[in-house]
């Protein structure tokens, strides 16, 4: 029996056109002989009436919630897709059951904003016995008590990559209202391109470095159990393969960035309790460098008040550079590449973009830069190292 999963994101499901459309990519893979789990989300997004937040946005205080009672209203959302969906396929004639994720043994470490930490495939094989199509709810799973839980933010891509990886399929599809992983921000960078195929590292790192297509949670499953796996447009015509190897091309596959950041300097000799203090309130900080009587990290601008109160209660001398950019240029073919520092650093001061900071891993170059400056350093990146496909990187 061969297997192949396929999510439907909620923009994927808004309309009866879409959920037509979606049908019609499941009927394919059935009509080739596959049977098919059909992950969906809750349809739509925030306003409308059965989106994730909309249903969040019934309760005027959800906090005061238990996070049981909290877990089962956030799971209405996928459940009345799942049926909606569900009800589409059998009008083109296709045999579809119907499993929620606690039902479907999907393990979870907590209620609320939970990560799966087991997957059992027997209940979904056993639906096979007598149905084409599975559909299952995304976003949801079982506590470890039994009880209705919900993941974090991307939890359907982790539902159908955990799924896939449990079955075994031939791949997991991944169907979303964009044509596949970019090679930058269409709304920032003229002439992006989809980025054809990928490995899970570079994805990763793209997905963690600002792009949304997938949650690196997702990935993480994909890359662990071998998965391979796709993103892309309803249509199924354009889209990302995303597997062990990357596709031949220059160093770099994707130029993002991160807006709302904030520098923060610290001037202090005594580093460790810099720290101790920043992850005592939970703050998450990135690029960071340390030097013999000074502290350099950005934070999220939404913890930027919450950090000047701690430092100042420490007695810390603080600078605060604020609207500043993190930009990211992420490939694996950079790894070793003589001059890329000097390339970027020459390509960006010729134009008079300021560097604040720098920093790099094997297969990811950070800079910090304005923000103001931001979409100018990042089409200026984009043109040389991708759309020209600049090999030579001494010469930027």
């Amino acid at each position: 029996m061969t297997i192949i999963v396929q999510k439907f994101g909620g923009t994927s499901l808004t309309t009866a056109e879409k959920r037509n459309l979606a049908a019609i990519q499941v009927e394919k893979a059935v009509k080739s002989g596959k049977k098919v789990v059909a992950v969906v989300s809750a349809m739509g997004r925030h306003g409308d009436p059965y989106a994730t937040d909309s249903l969040l946005s019934l309760i005027d205080s959800p906090d005061s919630m238990p996070d049981q009672h909290q877990a089962l209203l956030l799971s209405c959302g996928e459940t009345i897709s799942a049926a909606v969906f569900s009800s589409v396929l059998h009008e083109i004639g296709l045999k579809a059951s119907v499993i929620t994720g606690r039902e479907a043994g999907i393990h979870t470490d907590r209620v609320l904003n939970a990560s799966i930490t087991k997957v059992n495939p027997e209940p979904i094989l056993k639906e096979f016995a007598s149905s084409q199509v599975v559909v299952l709810t995304g976003f949801q799973g079982m506590s470890p008590f039994g009880e209705v839980s919900t993941l974090g933010r991307g939890g359907s891509d982790a539902t159908a990559c955990a799924i896939a990886a449990a079955l075994d399929a031939e791949a997991c599809q991944l169907f979303t209202d964009v044509e596949g992983i970019m090679s930058g921000d269409p709304s920032v960078i003229y002439n992006t391109s989809i980025v054809d195929r990928i490995s899970y590292d570079e994805a990763c790192h793209i997905a963690y470095q600002g792009a949304k297509v997938i949650h690196p949670k997702a990935i993480e499953w994909a890359r662990s159990n071998k998965v391979p796996l796709w993103t892309g447009a309803l249509d199924g015509e354009s889209g990302t393969w995303i597997t062990e190897r990357h596709q031949n091309g220059g160093p770099i596959q994707s130029v993002t960035a991160v807006n709302h950041l904030v520098q923060v300097i610290v001037n202090s000799q005594d580093c460790d309790r810099v720290f101790t203090r920043v992850a005592q309130a939970e703050i998450s900080i990135d690029l960071i460098s340390i030097q013999p009587n000074e502290v350099k990290f950005t934070v999220d601008k939404a913890d930027a008040f919450k950090l000047k109160e701690i430092l100042l209660r420490a007695g810390f001398p603080y600078t605060f550079k604020e609207n500043v950019s993190k930009i990211a240029l992420i490939g694996e073919r950079m790894a070793g590449k003589p001059g890329i520092t000097s390339s970027i650093v020459s390509l960006l001061t010729k134009h008079d973009i300021k560097i604040w900071q720098t920093a790099d891993s094997h297969m990811t170059f950070w800079i910090l830069t304005d923000q103001h400056s931001s979409a100018a350093a990042q089409q200026l990146l984009h043109y040389f190292f991708i759309e020209s496909g600049a090999e030579d990187l001494s010469n930027a």
